[in-house]
């Protein structure tokens, strides 16, 4: 079997393996390795990481297929809709596990594992398939991480800018059954979106600081329980 054929029979996967190469050419694991070590210095594939192979060149591509379950999300997820003037270099996945940092061509592909793994989609683009969080997943994921947002002020970007379904956003919210974030996700919703989903859910009393990177709060929202 020649390169050709081989890569052909591989073109499906965006990342590909060793075990990969021993399932298709029926061979040896010693033997599949310097199958890959051929094709790599010949420049046909590329080395992502340890066994980890592609032919692809979009990023998005590369990374989302690299672990799975993952997906875009937080600042990266934001310069992708659009919602950022900022131009981002560090891909950031949530996922499920901890997995170090990949430096891959001009980008470093970071794994964030979250707790709330739900609310996203998978879309087709010429190269393959990539899996990135939906606009209402996104917003939450911000208030979740925020640091993996920068500053607030992206937070806020994401909110005055996301296309959101009102339906879709209280059943997320409701599924993290977090007070303090569902107290900052509906005062956003209401400032940057006109939506109010406040009869929908029973508050504490208790207020929650709107933006974690600000040390003084000197104003009191008694709807939302948040202070700015």
């Amino acid at each position: 079997m020649n390169a050709i054929t081989l890569l052909k029979l591989l073109e499906d996967k965006s990342v590909f393996r060793m075990e990969d190469i021993q399932r298709i050419k029926k061979c040896s694991q010693g033997y599949a390795w310097q199958v890959l070590a051929r094709l790599r210095k010949k420049g046909i594939i590329k080395k992502v990481s340890e066994n980890s192979y592609t032919t692809k060149s979009d990023i998005n591509v590369v990374a989302t297929n690299l672990l799975y379950p993952s997906y875009i999300s937080f600042l990266y997820a934001s310069y992708y809709y659009g919602y950022t003037e900022q131009i981002v270099r560090i891909v950031q996945l949530a996922t499920t596990t901890r997995k170090k940092e990949i430096d891959f061509e001009k980008y470093t592909i970071k794994f964030i594992p979250i707790k709330h793994f739900f609310g996203y989609k998978k879309i087709r683009i010429s190269e393959g398939e990539i899996f990135i969080a939906e606009n209402e997943k996104l917003c939450i994921d911000a208030l979740l991480r925020p640091k993996e947002c920068g500053n607030f002020n992206e937070i806020e970007k994401m909110f005055e800018n996301a296309k959101i379904s009102k339906k879709k956003i209280i059943e997320y919210l409701k599924r993290t059954k977090m007070q303090s974030l569902i107290k900052r996700a509906g005062f956003l919703l209401e400032k940057h979106q006109n939506i109010d989903v406040r009869r929908h859910f029973e508050l504490d009393k208790n207020y929650t600081i709107l933006n974690p990177f600000q040390d003084k709060c000197t104003v009191l929202n008694s709807k939302w329980r948040v202070k700015t």
